[in-house]
């Protein structure tokens, strides 16, 4: 069985969570590295679905694919679970927000200069976890995860493995220099569910999405 049998389902960038309508919460990240990783992967895979959160005009799109362009956590989560199926690689390279406020203010909060506020947060959906039950009905669904971490990355990486049922997961150490979001360049850490690890980089961006690539489609004998 080859690549070309499967689907790739790219999901990148960030999401928002908004506070009231001037301000959300968010991260840096910039969806270079899920862009490249679907320009790449669309000449090895059957078709390509890039799904995006609120990236750079130049990383919205991919040409040749299907593009899907969403805002919250929760529009990327209903946006993954559509797309899954049979026979498909999904590689969740996206940084979405882990909360969201429990209200959204219908006006903008004004500022007070002897006043603290206090914002109440609640869970997003955790995307990767939501997909063990459908994926046990699915037949050859591979998920690889990303996980940015600034400390203990191996294990919390492999927690992170194990508790959404990975095949994979790419851990980088956000806090070390021109490795974090929105760098233009990253080294990558592998772990497979032996909690091997194979390390990618340092290298561009582009790079480390084609030597990505290469990898799974070599190691998940596709």
């Amino acid at each position: 069985m080859s690549a070309q049998e499967y689907r790739l389902i790219i999901v990148s960038g960030p999401t928002r969570e908004w506070i009231d309508p001037v301000r959300f919460l968010s991260n840096a990240s910039s969806g270079r590295t899920g862009w490249h990783l679907a320009t790449h992967g669309k000449d090895y895979f059957r078709e390509v679905t890039y799904i995006s959160g609120p990236v750079a005009d130049r990383f919205q799109k991919v040409a040749g694919v299907t593009n899907i362009q969403v805002e919250t956590t929760a529009d990327m989560a209903r946006a993954v679970q559509n797309e899954v199926g049979d026979r498909a690689v999904l590689i969740m390279a996206a940084a979405p927000a882990d909360y969201t406020p429990e209200q959204l203010s219908p006006h903008k909060i004004k500022k007070s200069d002897n006043e603290n506020i206090t914002l109440k947060l609640k869970p997003t959906t955790d995307i990767l976890k939501s997909l063990i039950p459908i994926s046990t009905e699915l037949k050859s669904f591979y998920r690889i995860g990303f996980a940015a971490e600034t400390e203990n990355i191996e294990d919390y990486a492999g927690r992170k493995l194990q508790e959404k049922n990975l095949d994979f997961i790419c851990a980088n150490a956000v806090y070390q220099s021109q490795t974090g979001f929105g760098d233009t360049e990253n080294t990558l850490i592998v772990f497979d569910r032996s909690l091997t690890a194979h390390i990618i980089g340092p290298d561009d961006k582009e790079t480390l999405a084609r030597k990505l690539i290469d990898y799974l489609i070599h190691n998940l004998s596709l």
